[in-house]
């Protein structure tokens, strides 16, 4: 399990979005070190808490970039941003029924990835419609 680090050719240059990429990453990453650490498991729930709640919040900002700035692809990506929004629910409601037998590390591995894969792939098409939304309101 290796930590998740920022790169450059991870940020759409939009400072909002780049933020939360961050902040979604220190918390997969805290989340590893309390795995790798044997912190208790209600340390545990708490960041796997802010995970969902922080995820939720990000899709929010993104989404609402998205149809400000007229991307045509917005109901797909939404779709797919619902698809992981209820993947993490599930998962977190999966840890609160049984805590001893979830697999933290499983979970970040699925998280890392799957953030990983989105901003490369999904996100890097909303960045030239978000860039023409931030020098339509400079201008």
């Amino acid at each position: 399990m290796t930590p998740f680090r920022w790169r450059d050719n991870l940020s759409l240059d939009v400072p909002a979005v780049d933020k939360d990429h961050r902040h979604l990453i220190d918390l997969l990453n805290r989340l590893r070190y309390m795995a790798l650490a044997g912190d208790d498991r209600q340390a545990v729930g708490d960041v796997l808490w802010e995970l969902v709640q922080y995820t939720a919040e990000h899709f929010t900002r993104e989404e609402m970039l998205m149809r400000l700035s007229g991307y045509p692809g917005y109901k797909a990506h939404r779709h797919i941003h619902d698809n992981l929004r209820q993947r993490v629910a599930d998962l977190y409601t999966e840890y609160r029924r049984v805590p001893a037998t979830f697999d933290v590390q499983e979970f970040y591995q699925f998280l890392a990835d799957w953030l990983l894969m989105h901003i490369l792939g999904e996100d890097m098409k909303i960045k030239p419609y978000v860039e023409k939304l931030a020098e339509a309101r400079a201008a």
